[in-house]
């Protein structure tokens, strides 16, 4: 039991040097995140994940050194109570190495401290943090829709629905998605996700325009049935809005066709 704890007694320095390097390592990614791009957003944002993966291991070795303290003052006692000659000497050596485990269990404690403290505020700042860099995010991939870079705009609107989901952003956000969709043509890609904004719920601010534009990728595909449901459907929920005024003349030009 000796040569084991005495073992990961050896392993603990290595641990709270790995600390300090992650407190250091994660205060400079804070430094940064204001001008962060769009690809150092996902940087961060899969830096942070690994730190709280290191964090957890840290935890998980500081519970390990705890346990090999118990041991060996167990240890000791035992060792104690053995003692042919009840002489106190041994018994004082191996609280001395005892209490130098301890020392090095609080250091470990000491130095995780400040880690843990970051990872509670980020937390507790996630929503705030998640909310600017959505912005900053989302205007980037309206800037790329509107310069006619729809690849690049796709993928922005993508990565901005999938790490923010509940963002009053991301129904905008899934209509660029489609927009991007129906300037390439790909009107079956472009509906499905025209429909998703119609369909939500509370209603979205763009709901009449992807109404407008689901009736647009359907004549498009020739599906004129499908098409005149879509702007029925948007003059009946939104009767006073300027897409209805379309939608209107859009039915009456079809008016007759199958």
């Amino acid at each position: 039991m000796t040569r084991q704890s005495s073992w990961r007694l050896a392993g603990r320095p290595t641990l709270v040097s790995g600390a300090r390097l992650l407190v250091a390592f994660a205060l400079s990614t804070l430094f940064f995140v204001g001008c962060a791009s769009r690809q150092q957003v996902m940087v961060i944002q899969e830096d942070t994940q690994q730190i709280r993966a290191d964090v957890d291991s840290l935890k998980a070795g500081q519970l390990a050194a705890q346990e090999s303290l118990q041991a060996l003052r167990q240890d000791v006692r035992d060792l104690s109570s053995r003692s042919e000659y009840g002489s106190t000497t041994l018994q004082e050596k191996m609280e001395a190495l005892a209490a130098r485990f301890d020392e090095i269990v609080t250091r470990m404690d000491r130095a995780l401290a400040p880690l843990e403290e970051f990872i509670r505020r980020q937390s507790a700042s996630d929503s705030s943090q998640a909310s600017t860099m959505g912005v900053d995010y989302y205007d980037a991939a309206v800037r790329d829709l509107s310069a006619g870079n729809y690849d690049l705009a796709e993928v922005g609107f993508l990565q901005f629905i999938e790490n923010y989901p509940r963002s009053d952003l991301a129904d905008d956000a899934r209509y660029g998605l489609a927009e991007t969709y129906h300037a390439r043509q790909r009107f079956t890609e472009a509906a499905d996700e025209y429909a998703r904004v119609a369909a939500a719920s509370p209603p979205s601010g763009k709901a009449p325009a992807a109404l407008l534009k689901l009736g647009l990728c359907y004549q498009a595909q020739n599906d004129l049935r499908s098409a005149r449901t879509a702007w029925e459907d948007l003059i009946k929920k939104f009767p006073y809005s300027d897409e209805a005024k379309v939608a209107a003349q859009r039915l009456d030009e079809i008016k007759g066709k199958k």
